[in-house]
């Protein structure tokens, strides 16, 4: 059930108190139609569209919305109604193309959007400026490259007031990207291997993140609770997977504050591992990583990624972080 969340309470407040009665009226009731068209049609049938996907049910919106909220709670006042209006239907819109399937899935959020709409020209600008910030939350651009919110418009105007699309997509596109954890996957699933062995590793490493948005002391907290060894997969080949993902992240922090100013004090992201043994506190323990803005960033196409970055990083050593832990299983047992 389907809980009001602090950005839609602040968008509520928002429009009846820069909109007459009536015209506030009107737009919360299309931001709650469209909420309750996705929330009983399309969310809770992704799972039987593709059932090795982690979790986009109407949790992951909820998710990403609150993570919305924490990266711009202390500038709320710098939006206006219109545009934390055009935010929330984003959030709730970005996945909705995967009820088409995963492949393309940001250029099919049109069908769901124009079943919810009716195709009713009264909607014609709102549909434009929503499908365009929504579908730049992934996908390639038209030059095949991962920059996206480049092709957006600066400023923009939706029932006359004056939007900043690519600030919203940015918004929306870090927002997804810091929604992860153990709620996007099943500790059941994974440990009776009932998801798909090909997705498996995703949702391993939902269910050991543990993200935190901490604009106070200017940063982004992640930290990863493994317990080794795990059931099934080979533990050299997530490490190298974090390991992938965590510069995927790096990279999506400085590429968002690139296009919108609210996110320029995260100023770093810091990486915590956590290791157990069989569920037990172990006497291992690694220095955190901190990648600042100074840090200069390897991408995901650059040769012998993981070699490059345990060079940054020694201590990150795979062999090495394997033969300490086998050495406490071993004594342990």
């Amino acid at each position: 059930m389907w809980s009001e969340l602090k950005l839609e309470i602040e968008l509520r407040n928002r429009l009846y108190s820069e909109f007459s009665k009536e015209i506030a009226d009107e737009h919360w009731a299309s931001y709650i139609n469209a909420r309750t068209y996705i929330l009983s049609n399309i969310t809770k049938e992704i799972k039987g569209v593709d059932k090795g996907l982690t979790d986009h049910s109407e949790d992951h919106l909820a998710h990403v919305m609150s993570r919305a909220f924490d990266l711009i709670e202390d500038c709320l006042n710098q939006f206006s109604a219109i545009e934390l209006y055009i935010l929330c239907h984003v959030i709730i819109l970005h996945d909705v193309g995967n009820i088409h399937g995963r492949k393309h899935h940001t250029k099919t959020i049109s069908t769901v959007y124009n079943s919810i709409r009716n195709n009713d020209p009264k909607y014609s600008q709102e549909r434009i400026v929503v499908l365009k910030i929504a579908g730049a939350h992934g996908g390639k651009t038209k030059n095949n490259d991962n920059d996206t919110i480049v092709e957006l418009d600066e400023n923009s105007s939706v029932y006359n007031s004056i939007i900043r699309p690519r600030i919203l997509a940015s918004i929306l596109r870090f927002a997804d990207e810091l929604a992860e954890g153990y709620c996007r996957t099943s500790s059941y699933l994974l440990s009776k291997q009932l998801y798909p062995v090909e997705s498996r590793i995703y949702h391993y490493y939902a269910s050991v993140t543990y993200v935190n948005v901490d604009k106070g002391n200017n940063r982004i907290a992640v930290t990863y609770n493994i317990d080794y060894p795990l059931s099934e997969l080979q533990i050299e080949e997530f490490l190298s997977f974090i390991y992938r993902t965590i510069l995927k992240l790096d990279e999506e922090r400085r590429y968002c504050k690139y296009y919108c100013d609210y996110l320029s004090s995260l100023k770093k992201t810091e990486i915590k591992f956590n290791f157990t043994i069989n569920g037990n506190l172990c006497d291992f323990d690694i220095p955190k990583i901190e990648l600042e803005d100074k840090y200069n960033f390897i991408d995901d196409t650059t040769p012998d990624l993981i070699d490059k970055f345990v060079q940054i990083y020694p201590s990150y050593k795979i062999n090495s972080i394997v033969e300490s832990l086998h050495k406490i299983l071993t004594n342990e047992q």
